[in-house]
């Protein structure tokens, strides 16, 4: 069992735990295709959030800043509680209140880290599989409507003592998400990927030299290719084609461009629990099982 060191920081006064520098499983030999291969990661030493950011913690950033309009989930009743997580909001709202009090998103390796230690367990709490005596997650044996208080749940506690891990809601992390990075990345601190990467799931897909397409076609990507993304408007990803640069409709059948969430939502079932799995969304994208934790430097 690692040494737990906490101390609450920033402007929010979170309660915050301190992960020490060194190695640590990143990845899994059994899970996704996106987990592997299994790994050993160094990092920095670093503090995160013990538990998610909250309601009340929100709703104080929106006051003060005017930043943002209210998230969908203070509409609903049962999603409002001071001591919920905060959910249905944007990679781009986490982050910016993440930097309001003087954070910001751990990355994905210090997230993993965080919610595993160094003895490569499958969960939070240990090898032994999930129940809802563990944590909040989809199954045919309870109905859930909604996540629980963050602080629910902590005889589940990470090896850090990072509360609610695996279950509850997804968080948002820094990295853009890569299903590859992880036969690529570094070893040490890795970050993600420094720009968003387009891999084609289709046969083929035209591009065009103007954005929406037309007649000007600079030639096909196909399946399995990967090209940078330089920026993205409605209805196109402007990519960089060879020795050029050119445009994609933007529909169904090749990559998003997708930031990683961790953890499962209380909606999700339980193989998002692992500590190694992975999911994506669109920075954009809000649904009602995301949310965020923030982290800063040790």
């Amino acid at each position: 069992m690692n040494e737990v060191t906490e101390t609450k920081r920033g402007k929010d006064e979170a309660a915050m735990v301190y992960v020490s520098a060194g190695s640590f499983l990143m990845g899994s030999e059994t899970g996704n295709a996106d987990e592997r291969p299994q790994r050993e990661v160094t990092l920095d030493a670093f503090w995160i959030d013990k538990y998610c950011v909250t309601n009340a913690q929100y709703r104080a950033f929106l006051e003060e800043t005017e930043a943002f309009p209210p998230p969908p989930s203070f509409t609903r009743d049962d999603f409002v509680g001071p001591e919920q997580p905060i959910v249905s909001i944007s990679w781009e709202e986490a982050n910016a209140y993440a930097k309001w009090v003087g954070k910001r998103l751990p990355t994905e390796a210090e997230w993993e880290k965080a919610a595993r230690g160094t003895d490569g367990r499958k969960y939070p709490w240990g090898e032994e599989e999930p129940s809802h005596a563990r944590a909040v997650y989809a199954s045919t044996e309870m109905d859930i409507s909604r996540p629980s208080n963050v602080s629910d749940f902590e005889e589940s506690a990470s090896p850090y003592n990072c509360v609610q891990m695996a279950g509850n809601v997804f968080e948002w992390v820094a990295d853009w998400f890569d299903g590859f990075y992880y036969q690529t990345g570094p070893a040490e601190n890795p970050k993600g990927l420094e720009k968003p990467t387009f891999e084609v799931a289709m046969a083929k897909v035209p591009v065009f030299a103007v954005p929406g397409g037309g007649n000007l076609s600079l030639g096909e990507v196909k399946r399995g290719e990967r090209y940078e993304i330089l920026l993205r408007d409605e209805d196109s990803y402007k990519i960089r084609f060879g020795n050029t640069e050119g445009w994609l409709p933007r529909r169904a059948g090749y990559a998003w461009t997708a930031k990683v969430a961790r953890g499962c939502g209380w909606d999700y079932i339980e193989d998002s629990l692992r500590c190694s799995a992975r999911e994506g969304f669109e920075p954009w994208y809000k649904n009602f099982n995301i949310g965020f934790r923030c982290a800063v430097d040790a």
